[in-house]
């Protein structure tokens, strides 16, 4: 009987499979039976080596004729350089890229990407996108910034879309990507891209990653991720987007550090990655990334991990021989970092960085449809078009800081921050939280007779604009190059703020102190949700 079973077994699949063709051809004329024939083709053993091998061919001969004698091909490995190139040296690179892309939108010869106008209207927009841009350089730096938002300016109707058409595009993409990989101890196979910024960095790394466990265990129908609770809310974003769920482990109250032993416990057949800051946001503080990576190491998951807000600002910490343990690309575990440029990187708003181990990783970020009558299309992140300034800009921004100013800027930066903590550790009902290792930290009030918001209230009318937080209450401290100047006369307010709440209590029907107080009766997260819902639909109507 069992001789007989397999015997039929061959008709039966021939069976299905031209049951399966009859419907697709009913459906999709014999162009999708075809398709259907491919599919089926390339899942063959052995089959897809060879398909692989076809494409592989077909690109290095595309690569050759397209890029190989272009004169603004992409370097194999780009560092930050030692010291910043003069700003001179600088715009005549800018200025012999832009030339040599070649047609121009003034020429009439280019048909799509750019929707531009000439004349006085151009020129206005320019002045206007020059006024609003936000650079976040002291005034010593003002050369550094005139430089970046120039050629912003200059590329920033330029469309990284398509990469042929503006080659010097790629390049700054792929030479900005090399550099940050770089500085996190990749290696030369790291790759990456840029984007539009934290979220989007922070989108494209979860998408990945779940796209990534599709092809790798396609049982998986419920997939989740693991965090420390003090993980960026843009992670929340990615998993409602991208049908995750969010697995959260609590962080210690007063080391605000999560117990790896639980965030361990939480793993199960459906997590597929994990999750960590470098720093978290709220209070500046490291997770342990190492524990994180070795526990990715036993468990073969993926590790993401967030450096939005310190990539570009802990590894010259390091070198300014502040001890901070390991959470790049160093650790074995690590599969993905994001880092933002536009934060401590001094590149101009939208640029961030969300850099892969290698690329059969990141291949799972592209996405391609070759069945448009627009013709063929894929797009390497989130966004179609890119505007080609902040690509410009930030490639600009790395080049003229260099290494030598990237270590002065940090070791300015946290002499300040240094400052500041001490001083708000001096001042009685106030204590900083944690042990921030950078640039940044937080601080709440360890007195019940100071309100910290009832603080925060006062230092906005005496005209400073604090972060105020919940989860423990307190007020976040960014540290940017204008605080170098205005530290001093920043703490003489706070202490002057924390006697005032002291000794006249907190206005409880106006500002931070009415709305976080409205909130902190409130019983449920989701009417909290439903008011800030609430409020920004009528914040953005006409």
């Amino acid at each position: 009987m069992e001789c007989q079973a397999v015997f039929w077994i061959p008709y039966v699949v021939t069976a299905f499979v031209a049951v399966h063709l009859v419907d697709v051809f009913m459906r999709n004329g014999f162009s999708g039976v075809l398709k259907a024939l491919a599919k089926f083709i390339i899942c063959l053993p052995g089959v897809d080596r060879l398909v692989r091998a076809f494409t592989k061919r077909e690109v290095d001969g595309f690569m050759s004729n397209t890029f190989e004698k272009n004169t603004q091909k992409a370097a194999d490995v780009v560092t930050i350089p030692q010291k910043g190139i003069a700003i001179d040296e600088l715009r005549q690179e800018l200025v012999a890229l832009k030339a040599g892309d070649g047609t121009q939108v003034e020429d009439g010869r280019l048909f799509a990407y750019v929707y531009t106008t000439e004349g006085p209207r151009m020129e206005l927009q320019k002045e206007a996108f020059s006024m609003f841009t936000n650079m976040t350089l002291s005034d010593a730096n003002s050369e550094h910034a005139g430089i970046v938002n120039a050629y912003v300016e200059a590329f920033m109707h330029d469309n990284a879309l398509n990469p042929m058409v503006f080659p010097s595009l790629r390049k700054f993409e792929n030479e900005v990507v090399s550099m940050t990989a770089n500085m996190l101890n990749g290696d030369s196979k790291v790759v990456g891209s840029i984007t539009s910024g934290g979220t989007e960095s922070i989108l494209m790394a979860m998408k990945t990653h779940r796209d990534r466990a599709r092809s790798l265990k396609p049982k998986i129908t419920q997939p989740n991720v693991i965090a420390p609770a003090s993980i960026h809310p843009a992670f929340e974003k990615a998993a409602h987007y991208f049908n995750m769920t969010m697995k959260h482990v609590p962080v210690n109250k007063q080391t605000l550090i999560c117990d790896v032993a639980e965030y361990e416990k939480k793993i199960d057949s459906n997590t597929i990655l994990l999750l960590a800051s470098a720093p978290s946001y709220p209070q500046a503080i490291l997770d342990p990334v190492e524990e994180i990576s070795r526990v990715a190491e036993r468990h073969n998951l993926p590790l993401h991990v967030d450096a939005c807000f310190g990539g570009f600002m802990l590894p010259w910490v390091e070198k300014l021989g502040v001890k901070i343990p390991k959470w790049d690309f160093r650790l074995p575990g690590v599969t993905s970092i994001s880092a933002d440029l536009h934060k401590y990187g001094f590149a101009t708003k939208g640029a961030s960085a969300v850099c892969y181990r290698n690329s059969s990783i990141r291949k799972h970020q592209f996405f391609a449809f070759s069945g448009w009558s627009g013709g063929l299309f894929v797009s390497p992140t989130m966004a179609g078009t890119r505007p080609g300034g902040h690509l410009a800009g930030a490639w600009a921004a790395l080049r003229a800081m260099g290494q030598d100013g990237f270590i002065d800027m940090a070791r300015q930066l946290m002499d300040t921050a240094n400052k500041m903590k001490d001083g708000i550790n001096r001042i009685q009902g106030l204590q900083v939280l944690g042990k921030p290792l950078m640039s940044a930290f937080a601080f709440a009030s360890n007195d019940k007779d100071v309100s910290i918001f009832g603080v925060a209230d006062v230092m906005e009318k005496k005209g400073w604009k604090l972060e105020v937080q919940r989860n423990p209450d307190s007020v976040h401290c960014t540290i940017l190059p204008g605080h170098i100047k205005s530290a001093s006369q920043w703490l003489t307010d706070l202490k002057e703020a924390v006697d005032y709440i002291r000794a006249h209590g907190t206005d409880t029907k106006q500002g931070n102190s009415a709305i976080y107080g409205m909130l902190s009766v409130v019983p449920s997260d989701g009417i909290i949700d439903n008011f800030l819902v609430d409020l920004f639909d009528e914040i953005y109507k006409t």
